[in-house]
């Protein structure tokens, strides 16, 4: 399938979803660049495939080594009652 490469960032779904909204605050709000309002459309477009194609990266990266993303590892623990195996098996 061709979608099959942005399947490591739906396996990170809650940990992309925050991840992009510190990012994106970080970027337009008054505490980072305070960049909102100042951001064309064609920007704004550039930008969010930057965004999104940095974490489809950085989430290929991270389940070559580990079974989970962090922030859906810690949702797992936290249901389970006890710390779920992280790391992926030599």
């Amino acid at each position: 399938h061709r979608l099959r490469l942005l399947a490591p960032a739906g396996r990170m779904a809650l940990t992309n979803y925050l991840l992009q909204s510190l990012i994106c605050t970080t970027i337009f709000y008054g505490y980072g660049l305070g960049l909102f309002g100042r951001v064309s459309a064609s920007g704004g477009l550039l930008l969010t495939l930057v965004i999104y194609s940095g974490q489809v990266i950085f989430s290929h990266w991270w389940l070559q080594r580990f079974r989970f993303g962090p922030l859906e590892w810690l949702w797992r623990s936290l249901t389970y009652g006890r710390v779920q195996p992280l790391r992926r098996a030599a």
